[in-house]
């Protein structure tokens, strides 16, 4: 069993923005994946577009207001 450790959002935030440019890099990797599956492409370009642009509707993109809920989990859930 995968022991849960709280992180707070601070500390979450800092992680996250260390390492931005790796995950934009591995996204735009899949989206330019031509082996990959139509979906998995999509997904990726979705959650570019989403990070860049906020979601359609006018909602605030990550970080500008409202509660942000984010679940981690390394390994295994059993």
């Amino acid at each position: 069993m995968t022991e849960r450790i709280p992180l707070p959002l601070e500390k979450l935030e800092t992680l996250a923005q260390r390492n931005a440019r790796r995950a934009i890099a591995a996204l735009v990797a899949v989206v330019e994946d031509e082996a990959a599956t139509h979906a998995t492409r999509i997904s990726a370009a979705t959650a570019i577009l989403q990070w860049g642009y906020g979601r359609p509707g006018g909602k605030a993109k990550p970080g500008e207001g409202g509660e942000q809920i984010v679940r981690l989990v390394w390994g295994s859930e059993e």
